[in-house]
C-alpha cells in the first residue's frame, strides 16, 4: 500500500471487516505510519463508545451480538488442535530440509501460530541435545512467523510471534558459536518485539538471549546489566522461578569474567528462588556452574564432594549437558593434580563438543587438555591438541583463547 488509506478502509479494518489480504496491507502501512494510525486509534475510539451507548438503546442486542460474533472468530484462530499442530509438524518434518521452507510457503495450513510455537518448544528442548536441529527448528519457526497472517491474529500478536522466532534462531546460533549471524538474528527479534508493543514475557525472553550472546563475546558488563533488567522484570511481576532463573544466568556471566567469589552467592540465591520440580535441567545448570566455581576459587576437593552429592541431576540430560559433567570432573582433576583422571574426562568432552559442532566449547576443552599433557610432561600431545584448535579459535575470533594456546604451545616446544 503505498498510499495512505481513507477513513473507510481504516473503518473496516478497526471493525475486522477487511479481507485478510486487505488487512495485512492496511496493518503494514500502520506499522510505518504513525498519522494513520493515529485515525485508526481515534476510529476504534469511537466505535467503542458507539457501542457502549448502544447498550442503553433497543438496538443493543443486535449490535453487540454481531461484535460478540467478530471476536468469536478471532478468539477461534488460537483454539487450534494440539494434535493437528502435532501432524503438521511431523509432516513438515518428513520432507528433505531443503524442501521444508517450500512447503511453508506455498501451503496456508502452514501458517499456523500454534504450529510456530511448537517449533520453538521444540528448539528448546534441543539445545542440550542436538544444537544443529535447535538451529533448523528455529530456522523453520522464523519462516512460520513470516506467513502468519495479521488478519487473523491480529498484527501485536503476529509481531511478538515473530520477536521470538528471531530470538530463538539468534540463541541457536550463539549456542553453535555463530555470534554474527546471532547478533543479527537478535536485531531482528528487538525490532519486531518494538513493533509489537512491547510484552513483558517476550521483552525478558530477548534479555536473557542477548546477555547470553554478550558473555560470549565477553562483553560482560553489559551482559549483566542485561540481566539485572530481567531480574527486575520478573521480580516485578512476582515470578520467583524466572527471577532465579535469571538470577543463574547472572551468575554465570560473573563467574566466567573472573569474578567466582561475587559469582557464587548469585548463583545460591538463584537456586533457591526457582522452583525445582519445574525444570530439572535448570536445577543442573545453577548446580553445576555453582560447583564449577567453588572449584575456580580455589576449593576443588569441595567442589567434587558437591559433585558426587549433585550426580542424581544428571538423569535425563542431554549430550550437551553431559559433555559439560565430563568438562567440569576434568578440570577438577588438573586443579588435583591427577592428570589421567583428567584427560580421560576431558577427551569425553572433547569428543562429544567436536560431534555437537559446538566451536567455542571444543577450543575451550582443547586449553584443558592441553594443560593436563603438558602438567604430565607430555609435551608432544599437548603441541597436538593445540595445533588443531588453534585455527578454530581463530576462525571464530577467540581472541583470548588463541593467544593462550600460541603462548602454551611456545612452551612445549621448548
Amino acid at each position: 500500500m503505498t498510499h495512505h488509506p481513507d477513513r473507510e478502509t481504516l473503518q473496516r479494518f478497526v471493525a475486522g471487516e477487511q479481507s485478510s489480504g486487505e488487512a495485512q496491507q492496511t496493518d503494514r502501512h500502520l506499522s510505518l505510519c504513525t498519522e494513520c494510525r493515529d485515525r485508526a486509534d481515534e476510529i476504534s475510539a469511537r466505535l467503542t463508545l458507539r457501542l457502549l451507548d448502544s447498550w442503553l438503546n433497543p438496538g443493543y442486542d443486535e449490535v453487540f451480538e454481531r461484535a460478540v460474533e467478530r471476536v468469536t472468530e478471532r478468539l477461534a484462530c488460537f483454539a487450534e488442535d494440539p494434535r493437528s499442530t502435532e501432524g503438521l509438524l511431523a509432516e513438515l518434518l518428513q520432507e528433505p530440509a531443503s524442501h521444508r521452507h517450500h512447503r511453508i510457503r506455498s501451503e496456508e495450513r502452514f501458517h499456523s501460530l500454534k504450529l510456530c510455537q511448537l517449533l520453538q518448544t521444540r528448539c528448546r528442548e534441543a539445545w542440550a541435545s542436538a544444537p544443529a536441529a535447535a538451529l533448523e527448528l528455529a530456522d523453520l519457526a522464523v519462516e512460520v512467523s513470516r506467513h502468519l497472517d495479521a488478519g487473523r491474529y491480529g498484527s501485536s500478536v503476529v509481531e511478538d510471534a515473530r520477536a521470538l522466532a528471531w530470538s530463538y534462531l539468534g540463541n541457536a546460533f550463539r549456542i553453535s558459536s555463530d555470534c554474527w549471524r546471532a547478533e543479527h538474528a537478535l536485531h531482528r527479534a528487538w525490532c519486531h518485539h518494538l513493533q509489537a508493543g512491547q510484552d513483558a514475557y517476550t521483552e525478558t525472553e530477548l534479555l536473557n538471549f542477548t546477555s547470553s550472546l554478550r558473555r560470549y563475546q565477553r562483553r560482560y558488563q553489559e551482559a549483566v546489566q542485561l540481566s539485572d533488567r530481567a531480574i527486575a522484570i520478573y521480580r516485578e511481576g512476582q515470578d520467583g522461578h524466572l527471577e532465579g532463573s535469571a538470577l543463574i544466568l547472572k551468575g554465570l556471566t560473573l563467574g566466567q569474567e573472573g569474578r567466582a567469589r561475587a559469582a557464587i552467592p548469585v548463583l545460591r540465591a538463584g537456586l533457591d528462588r526457582i522452583d525445582r520440580q519445574r525444570d530439572s535441567r535448570l536445577v543442573f545448570a545453577g548446580s553445576h556452574n555453582l560447583i564449577g566455581f567453588i572449584a575456580q576459587g580455589g576449593a576443588p576437593e569441595r567442589a567434587r564432594q558437591l559433585l558426587e552429592q549433585n550426580r542424581h541431576l544428571r538423569q535425563d540430560l542431554g549430550r550437551m549437558d553431559l559433555a559439560r559433567v565430563d568438562w567440569l570432573e576434568g578440570k577438577i582433576a588438573n586443579e588435583l593434580g591427577q592428570f589421567a583422571e583428567a584427560k580421560e574426562a576431558l577427551h569425553g568432552a572433547h569428543e562429544s563438543f567436536l560431534d555437537l559442532q559446538v566451536g567455542a566449547e571444543v577450543v575451550l576443552t582443547s586449553l584443558d587438555l592441553a594443560v593436563a599433557y603438558s602438567l604430565s610432561g607430555e609435551h608432544r600431545q599437548a603441541k597436538d591438541v593445540l595445533r588443531e584448535s588453534i585455527p578454530l579459535g581463530e576462525a571464530l575470533g577467540l581472541a583470548k583463547e588463541v593467544c593462550l594456546s600460541r603462548l602454551m604451545y611456545e612452551q612445549a616446544s621448548r
